[in-house]
């Protein structure tokens, strides 16, 4: 499946290239409840929260969805499952498929921190945590009169 043909998860990506892989196997389970089981996977292209440049983020993502007709069968459906309401109306699967992978998405994409580039005057901590032993303590001169009585 396009990456361009899933519209709200393009929005967010970089660049709208690629393909989505996916496999769906659909069966009843033992409570002969009809279900989904998923596997997606794609090359996400973002945007890196540290240094504003594109990160590739491998998503490789799987769900088990059980199918159900009203809210009260959802309540009812074992905790593995997520529950999706069908009625009257046709499934949607691209919309299922795409809401799986913007759940999968991390909230904040970023490089591994040793590959980041940061953007020009970015200081990591440690060089922070330095300065700041480095300045003068106000109180020395207190400790130093105490030792002197």
């Amino acid at each position: 499946m396009k990456v361009s043909s899933l519209e709200r998860f393009s929005a967010v990506l970089q660049a709208a290239t690629g393909e989505v892989q996916v496999e769906l196997y659909f069966s009843r389970d033992e409570q002969r409840i009809a279900t989904m089981h998923g596997h997606y996977q794609v090359d996400a292209p973002l945007l890196c929260q540290r240094c504003l440049e594109q990160v590739v983020v491998p998503i490789d993502s799987e769900c088990d969805v059980g199918f159900v007709t009203s809210d009260e069968a959802a309540k009812q459906l074992p905790r593995h499952y997520e529950p999706v309401i069908v009625g009257d109306e046709p499934l949607d699967l691209h919309a299922l498929i795409e809401d799986e992978l913007l759940l999968a998405l991390p909230a904040v994409p970023m490089h591994p921190q040793q590959t980041c580039q940061h953007p020009p005057g970015y200081r990591p901590e440690t060089a922070e945590l330095e300065e700041k032993s480095e300045k003068p303590n106000p109180f020395s001169v207190l400790a130093k009169l105490k030792r002197d009585t």
